[in-house]
């Protein structure tokens, strides 16, 4: 089975990371904003045990990534990639570039919510 696996900023209630079962997930949307921040709701085909709701709310530290990118983008294309591996990683999604296009900062993710 492959897995969506998603790093936190920090440690939320001791964990670091979470994973989704990509044969789990039916779509990808953008989601509201969170705190004035970003979000991405990753909707289930299935929702986990004891959960009421279909999506799972990724949420970002920043309001919207640099020019050019998308957050909705960054974990569609981490869902839909490496078919055959165990685990894609959403991550490396520029927040601010230098005046050459080159990332300097990332956006962060700073929690997940069912919605």
């Amino acid at each position: 089975m492959s897995y969506l696996k998603v790093n936190y900023v920090a440690a939320v209630n001791g964990q670091t990371h979470f994973s989704i079962p990509k044969d789990n997930i039916s779509y990808v949307i953008a989601g509201p904003a969170v705190a004035g921040n970003a979000s991405v709701d990753v909707f289930l085909k299935q929702a986990p045990v004891g959960v009421a709701g279909d999506a799972l709310r990724i949420q970002f530290g920043q309001a919207a990534p640099a020019a050019g990118y998308s957050l909705v983008d960054a974990v569609s294309e981490a869902w839909t990639s490496n078919p055959g591996g165990i685990v894609s990683l959403v991550g490396g999604i520029p927040l601010t570039l230098s005046a050459t296009g080159q990332a300097l900062t990332f956006c962060t993710i700073t929690g997940v919510t069912a919605v």
